[in-house]
């Protein structure tokens, strides 16, 4: 068993190597990305086999930590860049466009301080 134990720790180790080497030398965000959330995954992993040489469950609340925090955070990140547009139109776009109770247009019979409930009054 210690030798099965060694042998996926050494895996584990090149497989963090490759990771942080694409961590750091990612040409794009996305990448870099992936490479945190590879790295969290072969953190938990090494964690889980080091659980399993000492014969424990002590480590199980950490596991799980682990795994939401990673989860949480990678949700988080994508969706910040996500809203980050390679098109600068775009993002003016949606600024700019806007449902029709959002936007100022009134209407014909509309001024400014008449909503449509009295708009519609007699």
């Amino acid at each position: 068993m210690t030798i099965v134990i060694a042998a996926a720790l050494t895996m584990l180790g090149a497989a963090a190597a490759l990771v942080l080497v694409r961590l750091f030398q990612g040409p794009s965000n996305l990448d870099r990305i992936v490479a945190a959330e590879i790295l969290l995954v072969i953190v938990i992993a090494g964690v889980a086999l080091e659980s399993a040489r000492q014969r424990t469950t002590t480590y199980l609340p950490l596991l799980m930590i682990l795994g939401l925090v990673g989860f949480v955070g990678g949700v988080a990140v994508t969706r910040f860049l996500s809203r980050d547009s390679d098109d600068p139109e775009a993002v003016v776009r949606e600024h700019t466009d806007q449902g029709p109770d959002q936007g100022t247009d009134q209407g014909p019979d509309q001024g400014p301080d008449q909503g449509p409930e009295e708009r519609d009054r007699p």
